[in-house]
């Protein structure tokens, strides 16, 4: 397996009404275009969604900007009051458009908190409202500490989600970080989710985390790629993030195989110390991933497509 680098499709850097990432992008495929939902941060740090368009032909060649967030803050007290960014967006067969979406807010005795919300478009894909005030998929008993990034598919009338859930915040050079792994759960409605407490993806070390799967079905074969750290040094030093695969026959059981993924750091400037975040859809017969590079989405981010025999 390898992954040809295409090129950086966007950084925020190169545009005065940006700020400062694009982070976790998340694509929907139109019949004549590629919508990358993104998140971008303000200054203060608090992040929301917006999107650019992409040439469906030519996914270097973005076609639109939008300047300005679809998905901004919640309410306050609420679980999304300090930023939403993009998971995983559905086109309903009424016409619908659900953005899954990570919300956050900020923490007392650790830095913050990780739920995930609905949100809906009824202009396909071009404006969004929430769907509920709350989050449908929080912290449980047996899951205490984050429930965040959902990656989806549906097949017939169930609904199957991999999503990450944190297990402990471990204290590093005095900061509290969050360990988190990957975890599957399933629906009827897409809102209320049956959570097996099933672990997909085993970790090497206790302090190693994981974050942003994302799934395919490939004929018989379940197909993950995600991004895993270490809890030290991981901000573009020498445990940041890389992105790693794993294979399943069901979708429940999976194969870890991070040293065949084919997509590693220094492929690219804008991805030297830290590739994340990937995003892997399949568009006109192609597997293509969008992911970040360095410094969480603040280089921007960019496409791969892949090759293998």
């Amino acid at each position: 397996m390898g992954w040809r680098i295409m090129g950086r499709i966007f950084d925020p850097a190169e545009h005065d009404w940006a700020g400062t990432h694009a982070q976790v992008p998340t694509a929907l495929v139109y019949e004549d275009k590629v919508r990358v939902f993104y998140a971008d941060r303000y200054a203060d740090g608090r992040s929301y969604t917006t999107y650019l368009d992409l040439d469906r032909g030519d996914l270097s060649r973005v076609t639109y900007f939008h300047k300005e967030p679809i998905l901004g803050f919640g309410a306050p007290g609420t679980f999304d009051d300090d930023g939403a960014m993009p998971s995983f967006a559905v086109r309903e067969p009424d016409g619908r458009v659900l953005l899954y979406y990570s919300g956050w807010n900020r923490g007392v005795t650790v830095p913050y908190r990780n739920s995930v919300g609905i949100a809906v478009s009824d202009d396909d894909g071009a404006s969004f409202r929430r769907l509920y005030e709350g989050p449908v998929l929080e912290r449980n008993p047996l899951e205490p500490y984050i429930a965040v990034t959902p990656s989806l598919l549906k097949e017939g009338e169930l609904w199957r989600m991999w999503y990450i859930s944190g297990v402990r915040w471990v204290e590093v050079e005095g900061k509290f970080e969050p360990v988190y792994v990957i975890k599957y759960a399933s629906s009827r409605d897409g809102v209320s989710w049956d959570r097996p407490n099933h672990l997909c993806i085993p970790p090497t070390h206790d302090r190693e985390a994981f974050s942003h799967p994302t799934v395919i079905r490939d004929g018989s074969l379940y197909r993950m790629w995600y991004c895993f750290r270490d809890s030290a040094d991981y901000r573009d030093g020498k445990g940041a993030y890389r992105i790693g695969y794993a294979e399943s026959a069901d979708g429940l059981d999976w194969r870890r195989m991070d040293d065949v993924c084919g997509l590693d750091v220094g492929g690219a400037p804008w991805a030297s110390t830290m590739t994340c975040y990937p995003f892997v859809t399949q568009i006109d017969g192609r597997i293509v991933m969008f992911f970040n590079g360095n410094g969480f989405g603040r280089t921007g981010f960019g496409y791969a497509v892949l090759e293998e025999t």
